[in-house]
Order: structure tokens, then C-alpha cells, then sequence
């Protein structure tokens, strides 16, 4: 009992030595990191809001141009047109996470686990950024004629938002890692 309690204080020692490195990997690439998710999430947008005219992406940031369109009446339907502003790093730190347990469980012997957690935590972000476009135009009182969107749209919208921003950046990088690294929790490697 005290040997492996021992190896996963040495393990989680390890991760915390890792991840200011991660980290600082992770800050300065942030910008190609966030590149996949942020496209993902603009036809998630689309189904739920509008069309999505232009995706624009910055170091920290990515921004969507909508066109939001109310339903038919006659002589004609409402439109707008509308910036929405992510900021899409809040969502991809996980992946320094993952990378900072992997290298802690000895990750470089595995480089094809490492690369299949980091494939995996790549798109995941794309649900928080879609999330919290979606919250971003709920939010706003000018656009509510034209989402139409009633009480349990907007609560759907809240979960999901909550779901992408607290629990899938800080537990997902967790349960790849316990996935892939069996051996560094005490399970036999696969």
C-alpha cells in the first residue's frame, strides 16, 4: 500500500513539475491549437442561431459573424447581422493538462498514446466556444425577436455552456489520461 501510494504522490509531483513547461508550451501556441476547435464550432452556432458569414481568429480570440434572420411574415422577415467574440483559449488549456500527466507518467515512452489524447482533446473545446457564443447572443435583448429562443432553449444553453467551460476543460484531459495511461494509476498497461 505504501509503494503505490508512494508512486502516485511521485506521479502527481511529476505532472506539477510539468506543467508550468505545458503551460507556457501551450500559451504560446494557442493560436494553432484553438484553430481546429473554433471552426467546429461555427456550424453548431449555425444550426442553432443563423448562418455564420466569416470566422475570424486571433491569438486568444475568434470571432463570428452571424446573420440571424426572424421567421417569415408578411412584407418581409427581420435580419441582422451580428459580431460575436469567443475567447476561445479559456477552452484549450486542457491540452496542456493532458500533456503535463502524460510526460508525469513517462509519456515520451508512448508517444502514440500522447498524440492520441491530444487528438482526442483537440475538437473537444469546439462545444465550450459554440456554448458560449450561443450564451453571448441569448444575452442580448436586440436579437430576441429574432432567436425567438423561450425558457428551456435558454437553460439548454446555460448547461451547455457551464458543461463546456467548467467541466469539459478540466475533467476531459483527466479522463484521457487515466484512458491511455493505465499503468500510472496502478492498472495493468493494456
Amino acid at each position: 500500500m505504501k509503494a503505490a501510494r508512494r508512486e502516485v504522490l511521485a506521479t502527481a509531483g511529476r505532472a506539477l513539475l510539468w506543467l508550468p513547461a505545458c503551460l507556457a508550451v501551450w500559451y504560446f501556441a494557442v493560436a494553432p491549437i484553438g484553430w481546429l476547435p473554433s471552426r467546429l464550432a461555427a456550424p453548431l452556432i449555425s444550426m442553432a442561431a443563423g448562418k455564420i458569414t466569416q470566422v475570424e481568429t486571433s491569438q486568444r480570440t475568434v470571432t463570428y459573424a452571424v446573420r440571424l434572420e426572424g421567421p417569415y411574415r408578411p412584407g418581409g422577415s427581420l435580419e441582422a447581422e451580428t459580431r460575436v467574440e469567443v475567447h476561445a483559449a479559456t477552452y484549450t488549456f486542457g491540452v496542456a493538462v493532458f500533456t503535463a500527466l502524460a510526460l508525469a507518467a513517462r509519456g515520451w515512452r508512448r508517444p502514440a498514446r500522447l498524440a492520441l489524447g491530444l487528438a482526442i482533446l483537440l475538437p473537444l473545446p469546439a462545444f465550450g466556444i459554440a456554448f458560449d457564443g450561443l450564451r453571448q447572443l441569448a444575452g442580448s435583448p436586440e436579437l430576441a425577436a429574432l432567436l425567438q429562443w423561450q425558457g428551456a432553449t435558454r437553460e439548454a444553453i446555460a448547461l451547455g455552456y457551464q458543461v463546456g467551460s467548467l467541466l469539459l476543460p478540466t475533467l476531459a484531459p483527466i479522463i484521457a489520461w487515466l484512458a491511455l495511461f493505465p499503468a500510472a494509476w496502478g492498472h495493468a498497461d493494456p
